[in-house]
């Protein structure tokens, strides 16, 4: 065995499928479900009281809000699905229809469906990488600090991990003997991942190609004048693959067809997110003007109908950030490149880019989010070599690859955090684990040769993930912790998180505006202005600075100023929210009091 390969399961990886659990394999895995739940409960106490942690914001409050108007009956908002998940609110709902609307039993339920996650990502490794890989895989998930964090997050990918993987397994159970049923299983399971994720319906055609293809040479029938029965029951199976498929995610298309009169399959937010990472400010991740961060299908739609002068459909709003994207490929096409290239980089980075919370800011209160071997930066060097070790001898590990590669090509178009690249780990565990197999066999017959070449290949890789591509600060986090506090009451605490985010970063124009919010509530006016003026100078269609300084000035008796702040306002075609505000403190504040 010079090239490496792993003698478990044997070199083809045909028959793992049915080849018996033992007794010491069921310890093992009982072990590594043990520690993953372990982890997870350790970490949810860690977690539990901190303000982070007790409340909610950006789309955990949305899908929160969904879930508890599920309860009241609402099933359905009365415009088309907006956030990738239309499913996630009615997980939501129906735990607190159980356990009741607080927040610790929905991040419970989620650890174990990640337990659930390892236990299928070891089904999937017998099928794929052989026994032992299958357990090293099932012991690096347990402990792999992405998904023990997200487990404890509002948000769906939990979820759609559980759902992948299970859509896998039924894949490469469906092309044993060509099964409509597992088929058909695999398609619903894609729906389910795909309502959570739609990105992942990308894969359905992939999919589809392998169940056509996969069981192809099985066919002992040549073409002829006679039909093929293999080729017909392949051809069944695909087909119920796709119409299963389509049928889960058939709800979510219906409502939006019905409440907007557009075709949009699971949700309307694809046109923003192209936009998002594809246009002349996009760094790659996700990064909007500050008068489009308050709620971004509101924001989206304002501007999109006030740029076009009408009313718009959201697919209609979609369209349009979809052509401003293609306008900024179109006319430079050598930044979209630079662009697409750092975002593979990014994709790629040891650095799990946050999108709503800081891995590495919960981590400093949360110390279980610090185990060292549970990082991408060491589950992808050894997870790309175990694959390239394992796709030559192992055929299944084709299904695995290909939909790796597609999840990231469903990716790339819009913009880089590490949720978003969450459902490619799998496959890279799988990896991982057959490369510490390989590893270790090498080791124990002594191949120095083999070994030194595959830590050349291993460290290579570990250098070229942990590149330093992008690092964002702790500012957010602050700000966030801040706007908790400011809920709670504690001005004064709110008041030293934004101050800490502008030392992290003086350019943050969110906890700029909040710093002077929370100034005013203090009646620190002057400063509370000062702070909103830095806020418009640094950008000036920042609506809700100019009104915060308005009030400010207002305040401090600077009437005529205060108006014109606030005219400033309506001059820039806002959104009705920002524009009914600014209405009534005009009117609040009338012109002859300037002198008073």
């Amino acid at each position: 065995m010079r090239d490496g390969s792993v003698r478990d399961g044997g070199s083809t990886g045909k028959g793992t499928t049915r080849e018996p659990v033992s007794r010491r394999e069921w310890i093992a895995l009982g072990i590594a479900l043990a520690l993953a739940l372990a982890i997870r409960l350790v970490y949810l106490s860690q977690i539990r009281d901190h303000p982070l942690f007790s409340s909610l914001l950006g789309d955990p409050a949305a899908y929160h809000d969904r879930a508890m108007a599920i309860l009241d009956g609402s099933l359905v908002p009365d415009h088309a699905f907006f956030h990738s998940s239309p499913l996630y609110p009615f997980f939501l709902a129906l735990v607190a229809r159980v356990a009741g609307p607080g927040l610790h039993a929905v991040r419970v339920v989620q650890s174990l469906v990640g337990c659930v996650s390892v236990f299928l990502l070891w089904v999937l490794g017998r099928m794929t990488v052989g026994k032992r890989a299958a357990l090293v895989a099932a012991f690096l998930g347990a402990v792999y600090v992405p998904f023990v964090f997200f487990d404890g997050e509002t948000l769906e990918i939990t979820l759609v991990i559980a759902f992948a993987l299970g859509m896998l397994i039924q894949l490469l159970l469906a092309t044993e003997r060509t099964s409509v049923g597992r088929a058909a299983a695999a398609g619903a399971l894609l729906g389910l991942a795909a309502l959570g994720k739609p990105n992942l319906l990308l894969f359905a055609p992939v999919g589809a190609g392998w169940l056509l293809l996969a069981t192809l040479p099985k066919s002992r029938h040549k073409p002829g004048r006679y039909r093929d029965p293999a080729a017909t029951r392949r051809a069944v199976a695909t087909v119920a693959f796709l119409v299963a498929c389509a049928a889960v995610i058939s709800p979510a298309t219906i409502h939006n067809l019905r409440s907007e009169g557009d075709l949009i399959p699971v949700s309307s937010n694809a046109g923003i997110n192209l936009f998002i990472g594809n246009n002349p400010n996009a760094p790659g991740i996700f990064n909007v003007p500050p008068e489009m961060r308050f709620d971004l299908r509101v924001a989206s739609k304002a501007v999109a109908e006030r740029a076009v002068g009408r009313e718009l459909s959201a697919r209609e709003v979609s369209d349009f950030w979809t052509g401003q994207a293609r306008r900024f490929v179109r006319e430079r096409p050598g930044a979209w490149l630079r662009l697409t290239a750092r975002k593979f980089a990014l994709f790629w980075n040891g650095y799990e880019v946050p999108n709503h919370y800081d891995i590495y800011f919960v981590g400093r209160f949360a110390p279980v989010l610090k185990i060292p071997v549970g990082t991408f930066a060491v589950v992808a060097p050894l997870g790309l070599v175990g694959i390239a070790l394992a796709l030559a001898r192992r055929r299944r590990m084709g299904l695995l690859v290909a939909f790796a590669v597609t999840f990231m090509l469903s990716v790339l178009p819009f913009f880089i955090t590490g949720r978003y690249r969450l459902a490619i780990v799998p496959v890279l565990l799988l990896g991982a684990g057959y490369a510490v197999v390989a590893i270790v066999e090498a080791a124990s017959r002594r191949d120095w040769v083999w070994l030194a070449r595959a830590g050349l290949a291993v460290a290579g890789l570990a250098v070229l993930v942990n590149v330093s591509v992008v690092e964002i600060g702790f500012s957010q986090m602050h700000n966030r912790v801040g706007a908790i506090l400011g809920e709670r009451g504690d001005i004064e605490g709110a008041v030293r998180e934004f101050e800490a985010a502008l030392t992290v970063n003086a350019r943050d124009l969110s906890a700029r505006y909040n710093l002077g919010v929370g100034l005013s509530e203090l009646g620190r006016h002057a400063e509370a202005a000062e702070h909103f003026r830095l806020a418009t100078r640094e950008h000036p269609r920042y609506h809700e600075a100019w009104i915060g300084l308005g009030k400010a000035l207002a305040h401090e008796g600077a009437i005529d100023e205060a108006r014109r702040a606030w005219e400033r306002v309506l001059a820039l075609d806002p959104p009705r929210g920002p524009a009914a505000e600014v209405d009534s403190l005009l009117g609040a504040w009338p012109a002859s009091e300037a002198g008073m």
